[in-house]
């Protein structure tokens, strides 16, 4: 290896090394501008929620409980789980949820990537368990960005914090039962429910 090349490569490893520093240092927020997920509504237009309990350990597991877990019902009787978990300085909190689904003895049995909104890019599954089948969508944020793709949203949120700007994320999670053969009435409900929360999980968890 001659001298150029050998200079070369330790400024490749400097650049690197001095990223991965930076990506793991954490944009303390300001106490006065922390944002709770909690305050998300629970009446949204027709939508009315109840909060699903929540055991100590599992918040110890996300490590926050900037997070909720609820279930909506509209006129009809139709429900949908909503879960939205946020943090502003800890990239963590966010990961792919078929770990945890399965966990709970679901199976999934069909995984798509879907265009929720103009904006909203999201992965569809099918979950299959003793005796029923769920349709679920979700997607990660990072700031402006939403992502069926969770090392997108990684690299957003370490960029950011690089940069020292807002390194904020969440993951947005939607079930809905399938009842008979209408896998698209459960799209179609989730898509809906998805469009109207948009603009509050702009908020609520920008």
């Amino acid at each position: 290896m001659n001298n150029k090349t050998f200079i070369f490569m330790a400024l490749i490893l400097t650049v690197v090394a001095v990223f991965s520093l930076i990506s793991y240092m954490p944009v303390k927020p300001n106490a006065a501008t922390e944002i709770s997920v909690t305050d998300f509504p629970k009446t949204i237009g027709e939508w009315k929620a109840q909060d699903i309990p929540l055991d100590e350990h599992v918040y110890e597991l996300l490590e926050t409980k900037n997070l909720i877990m609820r279930n909506y019902k509209n006129r009809q009787g139709e429900s949908v789980n909503c879960y939205i978990i946020y943090s502003q300085d800890n990239r963590k909190v966010a990961h792919p949820p078929e770990i945890c689904l399965q966990g709970e003895g679901a199976t999934v049995v069909d995984k798509t990537a879907i265009q929720v909104t103009d904006s909203i890019k999201a992965t569809k599954l099918i979950l299959e368990k003793s005796l029923s089948r769920e349709l679920v969508i979700y997607w990660y944020k990072a700031g402006n960005l939403n992502t069926n793709d969770y090392i997108k949203q990684q690299l957003k949120i370490a960029i950011n914090r690089m940069l020292r700007k807002s390194s904020s994320g969440a993951l947005i999670r939607l079930v809905t039962e399938i009842k008979g053969e209408s896998q698209g009435k459960a799209l179609s409900l989730l898509q809906t429910f998805a469009k109207q929360i948009e603009p509050l999980i702009q908020k609520f968890a920008p």
